[in-house]
């Protein structure tokens, strides 16, 4: 830790939290990825239907409502 915190000290960087509604792409990726067992390469032609609805949302940069 004392070396990773050296480090930080000779960057110019900013640290910000975002709720996962401001990036469910990553939020749903990040949860995919804590179920997986080994590696998984994702395939861009056939993703999964509500992902590819996500990652639409986002490129048109509309918000994003969760429900339920």
């Amino acid at each position: 830790m004392r070396n990773i915190r050296n480090l930080l000290n000779l960057m110019n960087f900013k640290i910000s939290h975002i709720f996962r509604e401001g990036n469910v792409c990553v939020d749903w990726l990040a949860n995919k990825g804590s179920h997986l067992v080994g590696y998984e390469k994702i395939d861009i032609s056939n993703l999964d239907l509500s992902f590819r609805g996500m990652l639409l949302v986002d490129k048109v940069s509309l918000p994003y409502i969760r429900y339920g």
